[in-house]
């Protein structure tokens, strides 16, 4: 009886938890955290750890290993890949990153594995599509509203149609409830070949209204990815409803393939070519990153580096390039925008091989299961259509990913695995006439100690995930803080999310740099540890080199202003000391600075701090080394290996080029050598026409050199184009 009542509550919360599961992932977003999607991935994280311990105690009372026996063909390729994350987390030099994409792994494959098992039904099936035709009409309603608010309603911070505060986040791009285009753009074309499929099944008008808006939405998303997804989808889907649903001539088939390939190619093709000349940065930016991961996979192309490490080593194979292309230079990659490159890093060749098998194996039932659907005279049935729709949409999204990183953020992540399941499932119930009950004879007191021990672990990690959750709100009240200038506040907030998330390495690096800016007492004692426990977990985390730096540099600065007042105290073994821990601060500093510069080579600061320091202690020879490299280094760039695509880098960051020969112009005076001098500010010329610093050195150049002709062209210039300076106003026509 108690055995009976453990089978039914678990079964129903399955077949029900798991399509509400879907529906929220797709609608859900919460602007009170510092990431929108975290709710999402809060969902994904404790839904899909009590989906599974739901299932597995389920299991333990009914039919533990039946489905796996049976069919052993398509689940055994699951669990290699499932066998696979875990290798690889075991032997990864970051585990704690490697924890979270392991367990995402988890909840994955336990997502195939649940529908493969109890959805297999038709009706609980059909229950799942519901549910995501209806969590699509609401993403696709709140697009259309975006794409009205994005036309018709002025820019934040004034008010529009769009009620929430992340309007226009994204300019004119939708991004629904996903917080990005891309994401959107991978849920629309899973969804789009699946309702499509019902139309032509039921023929009810609001199914072909959704599939018109979400073509609408998939267009305006502006994502590149998504209409090379959209077209993959539509091209399959019109091959497989031909070859095997529709019932007509070979001849007439052709005909019909021929003619929707040509013109969805075309339309698609000419749309991304549309839009690579409006964005031409983010193919480059590709390519860039796939030749950076390419190497990375190098390193250990057999069993990997480790599973959801590619963000923590990419910045040692990251190309300058990219620091151009992005103009930023405290950002992160976290993924190498496609898939197989991802998964290939991650786990090696044996990875790769298991995950392009798993492929296979599912688009071989699929395809199997719709020639048997032709076959036995039931390709006009409901369970057709839908194979149709679930095929068409894995193959969208597979070439969708191939130029995207969508499957791993949980969005997108969740589809492909309901996909691999809902396929099987369907070829499962196709097949399957009648189900045998296989009960594994487990000792009621074990089973019962063992689904207590599902439950308590259950427990555990819905209070972990939770805590991860909680830490976003605390995180974004944390920044807001810092922000004020309330570091001490900021600081104990970071502390919290720290405990609730030891893996959140961007509020370890906050808390440092909160340190870094509040100096207080010992804050840069404390500053440096918090930036080495950072290194523990990412080596080379965004700007944390350079602002090491920057702090021992303040250091410097510090101890310099004590060796002054010592000196004049005349208190020779505190002078001594002070001296000791100035030159011990000066070298940290160099070599952080150093340590940075090979990590991002072209970030004008860098350089700048360094030249500083050699100048302060007496070596302006190796301050202008520093400038003259800064300048320089583009050039290397059209040199191999980097010359495959060749730009003039320099003239996306031309003022901070101007800059550079700026401050080393007035270095070269400084040193009294007039000529370099004249040279470096006429060069800052070149970058930034008639840019004022520039013309005003020049001047004094000229002053100090009695060259009455060019200080009369450069007066007369400064004259002509800044009158109301002060300094202009002060110049005297002759010298």
């Amino acid at each position: 009886m108690f055995s009976n009542i453990i089978k039914k509550v678990s079964s129903k919360f399955i077949i029900y938890g798991l399509p509400l599961f879907y529906f929220l992932v797709a609608v859900s977003f919460y602007l009170g955290t510092y990431d929108s999607a975290q709710i999402k991935i809060t969902i994904v994280q404790i839904g899909g750890i009590a989906l599974l311990c739901s299932w597995l105690i389920y299991k333990l009372e009914s039919d533990l290993f039946y489905n796996i026996k049976k069919n052993l063909i398509v689940i055994l390729p699951i669990l290699l890949f499932l066998v696979s994350g875990i290798i690889s987390y075991f032997h990864s030099p970051f585990q704690l990153a490697s924890l979270n994409e392991l367990l995402r792994r988890v909840i994955y494959c336990s997502l195939a594995l649940i529908i493969i098992d109890c959805f297999a039904d038709k009706k609980h099936l059909k229950r799942l599509v519901n549910f995501l035709i209806f969590a699509t009409y609401i993403v696709c309603i709140y697009a259309v509203i975006q794409f009205l608010d994005t036309r018709f309603f002025p820019e934040p911070p004034a008010k529009g149609l769009d009620p929430f505060v992340w309007r226009w986040a994204f300019g004119n791009r939708l991004f629904s409830t996903f917080g990005n285009p891309n994401f959107f753009g991978d849920f629309l074309i899973v969804m789009s070949p699946i309702v499509l499929a019902l139309f032509l099944k039921k023929k009810s008008f609001h199914l072909l209204f959704l599939w018109i808006l979400i073509t609408f939405s998939t267009i305006f998303s502006y994502s590149k990815g998504a209409w090379i997804g959209f077209g993959v989808g539509f091209i399959a889907f019109a091959f497989l409803f031909v070859g095997f649903i529709l019932n007509m001539a070979k001849k007439k088939k052709i005909i019909v393939i021929l003619l929707m390939a040509a013109i969805t190619i075309s339309v698609v093709t000419g749309g991304i070519f549309f839009q690579l000349k409006k964005r031409p940065d983010s193919s480059s930016f590709r390519v860039f990153t796939w030749l950076s991961c390419w190497e990375m996979i190098n390193t250990h192309p057999v069993i990997g580096t480790g599973i959801g490490t590619f963000y923590l080593t990419y910045p040692s194979y990251r190309r300058p390039q990219i620091f151009f292309i992005e103009g930023l230079h405290n950002t992160e990659s976290d993924h190498p925008e496609n898939e197989y490159l991802e998964v290939f890093y991650d786990e090696g060749i044996l990875g790769i091989g298991i995950f392009l098998l798993l492929l296979l194996t599912i688009l071989t039932v699929g395809f199997k299961n719709l020639a048997y659907f032709k076959k036995n005279n039931l390709n006009m049935s409901a369970m057709s259509y839908l194979q149709l729709g679930f095929i068409s949409a894995i193959l969208a999204q597979l070439a969708h990913d191939s130029v995207c990183v969508s499957l791993r953020f949980v969005s997108s992540g969740v589809m492909l695995w309901m996909l691999i399941g809902a396929i099987v499932a369907v070829a499962i119930n196709s097949l399957e006439r009648e189900k045998e009950e296989y009960v594994v004879s487990v000792p009621i007191l074990i089973k019962r100690i063992v689904q207590i021990l599902i439950l308590l672990v259950t427990a555990y990690f819905i209070y972990v995930f939770y805590g991860y959750f909680q830490a976003d709100i605390i995180h974004l009240k944390a920044i807001q803080y810092s922000k004020a200038g309330n570091f001490t506040k900021a600081i104990e907030l970071y502390t919290q999310v720290i405990e609730k998330n030891p893996s959140f390495i961007m509020a370890r690096y906050f808390k440092a740099n909160n340190f870094n800016d509040r100096w207080q007492n010992d804050d840069p004692n404390k500053a440096i540890d918090e930036y080495k426990s950072i290194w523990e977990l990412a080596p080379n985390y965004v700007q944390s080199k350079f602002l090491v730096g920057v702090l021992y540099s303040k250091l410097v600065n510090y101890f310099n202003n004590q060796v002054n007042v010592l000196s004049k105290e005349k208190n020779e073994q505190a002078l001594q000391e002070a001296m000791k821990k100035r030159e011990l601060c000066f070298n940290q500093a160099i070599g952080y600075y150093n340590q940075y510069k090979m990590i991002d080579p072209i970030f004008p600061q860098t350089y700048y701090q360094l030249a500083n320091l050699y100048i302060q202690s007496g070596h302006p020879d190796l301050a202008e080394k520093e400038y003259l490299e800064h300048i320089n280094f583009p050039n290397k760039l059209q040199e191999k290996p980097h010359n495959f695509y060749k730009e003039n880098w320099k003239e996306r960051r031309m003022l901070e080029y101007a800059q550079t020969c700026i401050h080393l112009g007035n270095l070269e005076f400084i040193m009294n050598n007039l000529d370099n001098s004249e040279n470096a500010f006429i060069e800052s010329l070149k970058y930034a026409p008639n840019n004022a610093e520039g013309l005003k050195n020049l001047a004094s150049i000229y002053i100090k050199k009695k060259d009455k002709e060019n200080y009369g062209k450069v007066y007369n210039l400064l004259k002509q184009l800044y009158p109301e300076d002060e300094y202009v106003q002060q110049l005297k026509e002759n010298i």
